[in-house]
């Protein structure tokens, strides 16, 4: 005890020290040893579940269409991906049109949860000396809009 009283400021600083460590260790334990285990937290509670079926039921939809190639339907998150290939002889406009049309394919409380990302790409294959006028086109849809806004090209 006489250390301490001789040694008031130290000691004052020793203790602030130690709650600050314990602050510290507190909240460090809670950041990374928390009880949650998923990598969204709890942004994706309430979201609407997909099945995969309507995934490819979607897929299949889009497939329908003559100038589409491949198509490749995902979620991540609250994101539904969906890369459309189209052939060489679509233009950007029916190429955006056709992706405009798949919003409709899926339910409204789908449409009202989930963002849309959609990357439109098309297929050529050039001859010899040929200019590649090939295009990349990426697209994006959140729920607080009713179109795609689509990038520049």
């Amino acid at each position: 005890m006489k250390i301490i009283k001789r040694h008031k400021g130290l000691a004052l600083v020793c203790l602030l020290t130690i709650i600050l460590l314990i602050i510290l260790f507190v909240i460090f334990s809670r950041m990374f040893f928390s009880k949650n285990k998923s990598e969204y937290g709890d942004r994706l509670n309430g979201i609407v579940d997909i099945s995969k079926s309507t995934l490819e039921e979607v897929k299949t939809k889009i497939l329908e269409n003559d100038s589409v190639i491949d198509v490749n339907v995902r979620t991540q998150g609250k994101i539904i991906y969906t890369t459309i290939t189209f052939d060489d002889k679509i233009k950007k406009d029916k190429a955006k049109e056709i992706a405009n049309a798949s919003i409709g394919y899926y339910d409204d409380t789908v449409i009202g949860c989930y963002d849309l990302e959609y990357i439109l790409t098309q297929k050529i294959e050039l001859k010899e000396d040929e200019e590649d006028t090939s295009f990349t086109i990426i697209g994006q849809k959140t729920p607080d809009n009713d179109k795609i806004s689509w990038t520049k090209n």
